[in-house]
């Protein structure tokens, strides 16, 4: 029998053509097809007082497209492109676009698919699988891949459920290069990937189950969330809200803790390793916000505490109370942390918005320095030119005291929402 060789172009056009009589057409395809997402840029300019100010281009665009299927089935697929150029002259620029720059977020190339996943409604029960965003409390937009359970039979309250593994090695998950050095000592690691090491936290599991609720004007969170092996996340969050004429008010608590199945962690200075203790932690917070003609403003306090180095949220700050833009760090810190903080702005004719944050208050520099006092100040400026397309600019000045170097950075962003 002889053999047949065909090249990529014939065997696309020979599959095109067996599948020509069953073909939907384009119109077809596409009129039951959603689509969601944005396009983005910004512009980064960060200088910490101790290597010089770094200049950074940052192109990023996320487009899901959500097709119904037979029955109750759904399917989404989504692809992300992100890239990192650098910007500006300066040593080791490597301004060649696109060449080896995997992003901020790491999935390893510029253009990729970031979600694939299969779903299916029955009621008020939608279930998902596949490779999707993992949505919990404690994550922001990490992906992973596993299966999320949501069901709305109580009216205003949703119960949800989440299984995931192959979670995605986020540049905001503070603990990305913790190891497992299987057995040789508990423990892991804090620092760059060693190909020697395996066990990553990010090749963990992970499973979590909450009941979110609203009931004017109340509304709440309860969250319960395990990585295998590394540590148990709860949360609960409460947010009251009231109008007292054209003054709208808001009051929102929140109570988290962290219980680690680690006893230490490996994380290396100056070419050299050092051991350190984990152990459990402890948040709280609090936000009183109010908004009237044109102004609004919020004052808060939060305070994350542990005896040695813990986390509270596992990727960016989650849904946890936030204020600033870089001071605070949820995801990797050590010793008492207590801030309170200030922000303020006004909107005219309902576009342009001009405010500011101030966070002050004293704790952990990272995971290394301990009781540093600090404060950051943040300008903003927000231009909504429509209801999809937005502009902002920020500029954060943070202060450091106890020998801990400050920092600047001012930041640009165009957005568009499909």
């Amino acid at each position: 029998m002889k053999l047949v060789k065909l090249s990529l172009a014939a065997i696309v056009a020979a599959g095109a053509l067996t599948s020509v009589a069953s073909a939907t057409s384009l119109e077809e395809a596409i009129k039951n097809v959603d689509v969601t997402g944005y396009a983005r840029y910004r512009f980064d300019s960060k200088d910490n007082n101790n290597d010089g100010t770094k200049n950074a281009h940052r192109f990023t665009s996320d487009v899901n497209f959500k097709a119904a299927l037979d029955d109750n089935f759904f399917g989404v697929i989504g692809f992300r492109y992100d890239s990192v150029d650098a910007s500006g002259e300066r040593t080791g620029a490597n301004t060649k676009v696109g060449h080896e720059d995997h992003g901020d977020d790491e999935f390893g190339q510029t253009f990729n698919v970031r979600q694939f996943y299969l779903g299916y409604t029955a009621g008020n029960t939608t279930l998902t699988a596949g490779r999707q965003v993992v949505g919990t409390f404690f994550t922001d937009d990490m992906v992973g891949t596993g299966i999320k359970v949501l069901n709305s039979d109580i009216s205003g309250l949703t119960l949800a459920a989440v299984a995931f593994d192959n979670l995605q090695v986020d540049g905001d998950i503070g603990t990305r290069g913790y190891y497992d050095d299987k057995g040789e000592k508990e423990g892991v690691f804090i620092g760059p990937r060693n190909s020697v090491k395996d066990e990553f936290v990010t090749d963990r599991n992970l499973y979590g189950v909450a009941a979110i609720g609203s009931y004017d004007p109340v509304s709440f969170q309860l969250w319960y969330a395990a990585l295998d092996s590394v540590a148990q996340l709860y949360a609960a969050d409460v947010t009251v809200g009231a109008s007292l004429g054209d003054v709208d008010l808001s009051l929102q608590v929140q109570a988290a803790g962290s219980s680690l199945w680690l006893d230490n962690v490996e994380y290396y200075t100056d070419n050299s390793g050092v051991v350190a203790n984990v152990d459990d932690a402890t948040f709280w917070a609090a936000e009183l916000g109010a908004k009237a003609f044109g102004f609004d403003g919020s004052v808060g306090y939060v305070q994350f505490d542990t005896d040695e180095i813990s986390l509270i949220s596992f990727e960016d700050q989650g849904s946890f109370i936030d204020a600033g833009e870089d001071l605070l760090n949820y995801t990797a810190f050590a010793g008492d942390n207590k801030y309170w903080f200030l922000t303020a702005g006004y909107t005219f004719a309902d576009k342009v918005r001009v405010g500011a944050d101030y966070v002050a208050g004293e704790g952990s520099n990272g995971v290394l320095v301990r009781d540093v006092d600090r404060y950051e100040a943040v300008a903003r400026v927000d231009y909504k030119y429509s209801k999809k397309l937005n502009f902002k600019a920020w500029y954060s000045y943070i202060n450091q005291e106890n020998g801990q170097v400050d920092k600047d950075h001012f930041r640009f962003e165009a957005r568009y929402n499909f």
